[in-house]
């Protein structure tokens, strides 16, 4: 399954676990590998389209973007 980074407008752990919550309503076609509030990033794996994670992460209400 390809992996992807996305960078998110994250400032504490809060935002975190909003991520979190977002990406748990994909289920099991998601796995978070890793959110890093320091580098602000949150890297998944998925068969997913990444747009479609870009688009569930955006629920958030933050800035989000795609960066690999």
């Amino acid at each position: 399954m390809p992996q992807y980074v996305f960078e998110m407008a994250m400032t504490c752990g809060g935002c975190a676990n909003s991520a979190r919550k977002v990406l748990g309503k994909l289920g099991d076609k998601v796995r978070l590998d890793d959110i890093n509030l320091e580098s602000r990033t949150i890297t998944v794996t998925t068969d997913l389209p990444p747009t479609e994670v870009l688009d569930t992460l955006k629920k958030t209400g933050k800035e989000v973007k795609l960066v690999s």
